[in-house]
């Protein structure tokens, strides 16, 4: 395959972040601004009856404590708001906030506030027999039940089959920079700073709920401390009730969630329950895949993940049902958390086949290489480039995985069992429109202006790079404006679309400016190159501009100075296609090793290699860098994370980075990547896939795969934890 691979280069905001020059929301602020504090619903289910402010109202720098009864009115729209109405959804949720002018005063005064409630039953969970599940609507603009093909005769054509039921729990956005927000008004406009993923989203629902033009909202986002889904939509709710406040009261106000308030008000991932029934026929073919997810939405909105969505494309199988429920109980709303669906997903559907290749007696990666789909039988659509089979070649060479039965016998070291697994990875392509505008003055020096946000992922260095790479400058040369709604229009930080969707507007961008002004020296007849073929310009530089063939050649500074030119602007846009000829979608593989204590039930993970094929690299270290994160959060996904809930009110107990335990170093081994060369044909994207949610799908499989290797004891609920090995 053809070298895609991109050049790496430094973060160009590393430097900033490292000695804290970077400056985060909350560490920003304006002039006379007022603190705000929330006070949180301590039931699951009810009513307010009365909200009791007096001693709180008496503490100094209190300015006002504002509830459902006197907050700002909110226009409905597509988005959810706090404090419109007595009725409570779930414990959390908003009753009333305090402003002071001190953060101190604020939050002190917020726990002098007592509330009394109307309590009725919290509707039942998920797993409890009294549960009633529904079908989802729409997921991603697709049907949430689909049927290919005849699953009964996939049943009755398959040799060997695997049913099991798979569980993942509740996980939380746990990023390092709490959510913050300050706002301020100038009239009819308002200025937001806010840790967004999304700056022109937020500017929309603003404008919406305030009922203003969206030229009258500015949102700005420079830096980002993290967010992981959780600083995307189910951050708005909070987001608009401060912008309300800040005009109500005629001050700029500054809100900033606890950690304790980031478990319940910016979203979760939601617990599944899924059904896989698998069947291959005796050289290991699938016949039919059956998948089946069921999930907790909250009573705010429908929200379910897309679960099944890879059951349904990613392996060649005839015949294939998948399903997606909900169970509505009064939990805080659900919404997408790193790689949403494909993350619990891939659990079941990865651990299933590992289940069908013990029964048959093949090995996983055989098994593997043996079912990948030449295209997408789900669109009836090619793929604009597979790489599964050399990512499953190549990982599982690199970690020198021996194919086996995997009933083979564990290895045994002192006290820990020794044991292999592995699963594939996969995520779907996605763009969103995108703009961008260049700029290069007379000396050569470039200037690009994207309100791209870059949320921690390097998109603001792979900017600079393509930029760089189209005009001949120097990354560190060129000027980045981003993170501003007063910039070119980019999508949202979500779904691993952000850089393939930017990137084909930023080099489009370039190009024109570049095409522009060899035109411009072509056609003039002040220009050293007047009159020369088109096809014969070249541009090296801005410093050097030359007719190949010929000793002809000029730079900017020269082409300034004959037209009087200040300098050259274009701008470039982007765009997926209405209807795509081809289905995009990043593959990889997992290999992993472990170490169990079969006496304590102990996994202590030694050994991670992945292997990758992503299209077209824009940066490999950076991109590396992207692959080891979403490792990272597989591990945590495996064997850490999950939420704790009372059993009456759903109140998270373990609401805090002490409590909810996230990988550490101590826990996370040398991680091996590899990334597989392909050319991708997607053009729309430029070739592009995105990275930062593949690298979580598949870990916890091939963790979970590895265990069972390891003691012969098949764990099929996240996270694996001593007392489930020892079961």
């Amino acid at each position: 395959m053809t070298a895609m691979i991109g050049e790496g280069h430094d973060r160009l905001d590393g430097r900033a972040k490292v000695t804290g020059v970077a400056r985060y929301t909350a560490e920003l602020g304006m002039d006379h601004e007022l603190h705000g504090a929330l006070v949180l619903s301590t039931v699951a289910a009810g009513r307010v009856l009365k909200i009791a402010a007096r001693d709180a109202e008496r503490v100094p720098g209190v300015v006002a404590v504002l509830t459902h009864l006197d907050a700002p009115r909110i226009r409905s729209g597509p988005y959810r708001t706090w404090l419109q109405d007595a009725t409570v959804q779930h414990a959390g949720q908003p009753v009333a906030i305090v402003l002071a002018e001190t953060e101190r005063a604020a939050r002190h005064a917020a726990t002098l506030v007592t509330v009394a409630y109307d309590t009725r039953p919290p509707l039942p969970r998920l797993g409890s027999d009294h549960a009633q599940p529904y079908a989802a609507a729409l997921i991603l603009g697709e049907s949430a039940e689909t049927r290919r093909g005849d699953l009964a005769a996939g049943r009755a054509a398959a040799q060997i089959t695997v049913d099991a039921r798979y569980s993942t729990p509740t996980h939380c956005h746990s990023p390092m920079e709490p959510h913050a927000v300050v706002a301020g008004w100038d009239g009819n406009h308002v200025t937001v700073h806010t840790s967004t993923s999304g700056i022109f989203a937020a500017r929309r629902v603003v404008a919406q709920a305030m009922e203003i033009p969206e030229n009258a909202v500015r949102v700005l986002m420079r830096y980002q401390g993290g967010g992981f889904g959780g600083k995307g939509s189910a951050w708005w709710p909070t987001l608009i009730l401060a912008v309300s406040v800040a005009r109500r009261l005629g001050r700029p106000l500054r809100l900033e969630l606890t950690r304790e308030e980031m478990f319940t008000l910016v979203g979760r991932r939601a617990p599944t329950v899924q059904q896989v029934a698998l069947g291959a026929d005796r050289s290991g073919r699938l016949t039919y895949i059956d998948h089946e997810s069921v999930q907790e939405t909250s009573p705010l909105a429908d929200y379910s993940d897309p679960t099944c969505f890879a059951s349904r494309s990613v392996y060649a199988c005839p015949n294939v049902t998948t399903r997606h429920l909900l169970v509505r109980t009064n939990v805080p709303q659900p919404n997408a958390m790193r790689a949403p669906g494909e993350g619990p997903g891939s659990f079941a559907l990865e651990s299933a086949l590992d289940e069908l290749a013990h029964a048959r007696q093949i090995d996983p990666v055989e098994l593997r290489i043996g079912n990948i789909a030449a295209s997408d039988g789900h669109s009836n659509r090619h793929w604009s480039s597979n790489g599964a089979r050399e990512c499953l070649t190549t990982g599982a060479r690199a970690f020198g995985w021996q194919a086996r039965p995997p009933a083979s016998a564990p290895r045994q070291e002192g006290i820990w069992s020794i044991g292999q697994g592995m699963a594939c990875a996969y995520y779907p392509v996605f763009q969103a429109p995108a703009a961008a505008r260049v700029r290069i003055d007379p000396k050569g020096r470039a200037f690009l202006f994207c309100g791209n946000q870059d949320i921690g992922t390097g998109s603001l260095t792979v900017m600079a790079q393509a930029v760089a790479r189209e005009l001949g400058v120097a990354v560190d040369e060129i000027v980045v404006e981003y993170g501003d709604t007063a910039l070119p229009e980019t999508p949202m930080a979500a779904g691993s679309m952000s850089t393939a969707s930017v990137i084909p507007a930023v080099e489009r961008a370039a190009r024109a400016l570049r095409a522009e002004i060899l035109h411009q020296a072509r056609m003039d007849a002040r220009s050293p190159l007047h009159g020369m073929a088109e096809e014969a310009l070249r541009w090296v530089s801005p410093h050097r501009i030359v007719a190949e063939g010929t000793t002809a050649s000029t730079s900017l500074k020269e082409l300034s100075q004959l037209f009087g030119s200040s300098g050259w602007e274009c701008e470039g846009e982007a765009a997926p296609s209405a209807a795509p000829e081809k289905s995009s979608c990043a593959f990889g593989a997992c290999f992993a090793e472990v170490q169990v204590d079969t006496a304590l039930g102990c996994v202590r993970l030694t050994r991670l290699t992945g292997a990758y094929a992503a299209g077209r690299i824009l940066n490999e270290k950076l991109a590396r860098s992207q692959l080891v994160g979403g490792i990272v959060f597989g591990i945590g996904m495996a064997l850490h994370e999950h939420v704790e809930e009372d059993a009456v009110t759903g109140i998270p107990t373990n609401r805090s980075l002490a409590g909810y335990r996230v990988p550490v170093h101590a826990d996370v081994p040398a991680i091996d990547i590899h990334l597989v060369q392909e050319r991708d044909n997607n053009s729309a994207s430029h070739g592009i896939k995105g990275i930062g949610m593949i690298g979580t799908v598949g870990v916890a499989a091939a963790i979970a795969n590895a265990v069972f290797d390891a003691t012969g004891h098949r764990i099929r609920e996240l996270p694996i934890v001593p007392g489930k090995v020892l079961s």
